[in-house]
């Protein structure tokens, strides 16, 4: 009997042990912010993800992985460019890694459908892509929209291309045919018409399309003055070599009225980069000290400037860390009023989050890709000609109430 006495008060000396530091464990790791960052590792766009996540440890590292005098859990989830996946991946890692913001994904269908889980969950999501219908018709107090509103990116474009070439009428685009390519494509229609332009042709394709010679055959039936394409990453590098290689470009000029910039101009000759415009939510030559210090730091790092995806993840990380910093709080409905309405200096430049939308107000780079004799190294790609941040105008908003939590 004495015996049982002294092995069963051995065993909850032991239980009573481990339990007195269990306490210290869950103080610690409720000090812990857990933020996700939702990139593609595989599909469609597989290839951006992983220049995503380095923009975004980048910002956090510049911050030790630490705000508020909190350590920082960076953790990351393959959305693999669909929407099932990344709602799925996204609730897993708030359900069980405890994450309360989300930056990402980059697919703008995929990243309306990660904003319902934002909402549904009520967790702080950063966003940046073409869609109007984050900071539009699907806005809500959860998720915030970093790049310029498609309305601004196709004002800078078209207003500028047509200042240089107002002979230029007959437009032929082509288009990817999800929310980011019809947003885009509505403004440019619409700004077009200010200038009597004719779009003699609209053709749509899906995202990862590599096959564009039937595309191309159909716009130079249409003897277009100018050819702009409305999409992205690989679909864009493919489209602009097709239409080089039918004949078209450089004696019509090619516009890449959404692109990533650097990352995908590196891909193109230099022969097929001539009378290509290009517009961009950043270029690597602008000319901002966060910017000049992001790309010094970036290229020592990695080889190459930074392109659109690592920026827009770097910048989207500071304005959520900076949201941080002004709430004093990362108490998720204390960071969303800190965000609406923030001001910011950032990689491009001046930067105001509008509380009545989320949708951030910011300017938009046009660029001219240079002639292979004017580039001074083979990184001088582009001269930025223009910026733009013209907002949207209040009878397009289709952001009517923001909501409440």
């Amino acid at each position: 009997m004495s015996k049982w006495k002294r092995r069963d008060i051995l065993k909850i000396g032991a239980l009573a042990a481990a339990a007195s530091g269990f306490p210290a464990i869950l103080r610690a790791q409720s000090k812990e912010i857990v933020i996700l960052g939702l990139w593609d590792q595989t599909g469609a766009f597989s290839d951006v993800g992983p220049l995503n996540d380095r923009g975004m440890r980048m910002a956090l590292e510049e911050r030790d992985m630490k705000v508020l005098g909190r350590p920082i859990r960076y953790v990351t989830r393959d959305g693999a460019t669909q929407a099932g996946t990344s709602t799925r991946r996204a609730e897993e890692a708030v359900d069980g890694e405890g994450a309360r913001f989300i930056v990402g994904p980059w697919s703008s269908g995929v990243a309306l459908a990660v904003s319902e889980v934002a909402k549904r969950k009520k967790v702080v999501h950063l966003f940046s892509g073409g869609t109007e219908d984050i900071s539009g018709a699907r806005c809500h107090r959860y998720s915030f929209q970093w790049a310029a509103s498609p309305y601004t990116a196709a004002k800078t474009v078209v207003d500028t291309f047509m200042k240089a070439n107002p002979k230029a009428k007959r437009w032929h685009l082509l288009v990817a045919d999800y929310a980011f390519g019809w947003s885009v494509e509505k403004y440019v229609k619409e700004v077009g018409k200010t200038h009597g332009i004719e779009f003699v042709g609209a053709d749509r394709h899906p995202l990862g399309e590599r096959e564009f010679s039937n595309y191309v055959q159909k716009a130079a039936a249409n003897k277009p003055d100018v050819v702009a394409m409305i999409n992205f990453g690989g679909d864009a590098v493919a489209g602009a070599r097709e239409i080089f290689n039918f004949g078209l470009t450089p004696k019509v000029p090619l516009i890449m009225t959404w692109s990533s910039g650097v990352e995908e101009l590196i891909q193109l000759a230099p022969e097929i980069r001539e009378n290509c415009w290009v517009g961009s939510n950043f270029y690597y030559t602008a000319d901002t000290p966060v910017a000049r210090n992001f790309v010094k730091s970036y290229q020592a790092k990695f080889g190459t400037p930074p392109g659109y995806a690592p920026s827009a993840a770097y910048s989207m990380t500071r304005m959520l860390l900076a949201g941080f910093d002004k709430a004093g709080s990362a108490e998720v409905q204390d960071v969303i009023k800190a965000l609406e309405g923030i001001e910011l200096n950032d990689v491009v430049g001046p930067m105001r989050v509008d509380g009545a939308t989320h949708q951030t107000l910011r300017p938009y780079f046009f660029l001219r890709c240079k002639s292979k004799s004017a580039m001074k190294h083979p990184l001088d790609l582009a001269d930025i000609i223009a910026t733009g941040d013209a907002p949207l105008p209040k009878e397009y908003a289709a952001c009517k109430d923001i909501g409440s939590f």
